[in-house]
């Protein structure tokens, strides 16, 4: 019993700290959805004001390229400036709210992904973007409800599978997690995370055999992609449980 609780661990500090990377990096250019409402919002715009289209334009790369050089703090700087010339930039908001949940401002993240679905509510991405924040920030009944707008949104969603499974798991939600899970698997079939995690889930049930497999799983495909830390750590899950045996 004690290792199962152990095991259960290894999925809360394991799952958040890779489901959060989407939140930062499940930009725009991650989501067809989002990329396409984008390439929308931006030709409405342009139409109607072209010049300042131009003009915010211009902020807003500058942001992308100082975010990328981890000067933050410039970035924001240059997506408040597009957002003041165009304060219906939907991408902006979303790219501001990234680099804010990156510096750990939550509050002002949740409130740029809250100003984008106000722009675009049809918009998955920014449900899911606010929905890591408000994991984060320990509101998992709020983060519940966004996972599940993304969903409906977009139910081709893997990543808003996965975190809402994490979500229903940690609230022993043993069906909805698994068949969020197995939804996340279905549309995402190299998807490490979510073997692991559905791993993990069954050991806590009980099902050792299962557990196993998924994380022999999780395992293969960890390692096929470089990320030898989480390759061993499954390993070591693996090897522990079949000691129990």
């Amino acid at each position: 019993m004690t290792r199962n609780v152990n095991v259960a661990a290894c999925l809360l500090v394991g799952t958040m700290a890779i489901s959060t990377v989407f939140s930062p990096q499940a930009t725009l250019a991650a989501q067809p959805e989002a990329q396409s409402q984008a390439q929308s919002n931006l030709n409405s715009n342009a139409q109607a004001h072209p010049l300042r289209v131009v003009d915010a334009l211009g902020h807003y790369q500058q942001g992308l390229k100082s975010a990328s050089l981890g000067d933050m703090m410039i970035a924001i700087g240059k997506f408040d400036r597009a957002i003041a010339i165009d304060p219906r930039y939907f991408q902006a908001y979303i790219e501001r709210g990234n680099v804010k949940d990156a510096i750990h401002d939550y509050p002002g993240a949740i409130a740029d992904y809250t100003s984008a679905i106000s722009i675009d509510p049809q918009a998955a991405t920014a449900y899911y973007n606010r929905g890591t924040v408000l994991s984060q920030s320990g509101k998992h009944e709020a983060a519940i409800v966004d996972y599940k707008k993304a969903i409906a949104v977009n139910p081709q969603y893997p990543q808003a599978h996965l975190n809402l499974a994490n979500e229903l798991d940690d609230l022993n939600d043993v069906a909805g997690a698994l068949i969020n899970y197995d939804r996340a698997i279905m549309l995402k079939p190299n998807y490490a995370l979510a073997y692991l995690n559905r791993g993990i889930m069954h050991e806590r049930a009980g099902n050792r055999t299962q557990a196993i497999t998924d994380l022999r799983q999780a395992a293969k495909l960890f390692q096929s992609i470089g990320q030898i830390d989480r390759y061993n750590r499954a390993i070591k899950m693996i090897k522990d449980m079949q000691s129990e045996v």
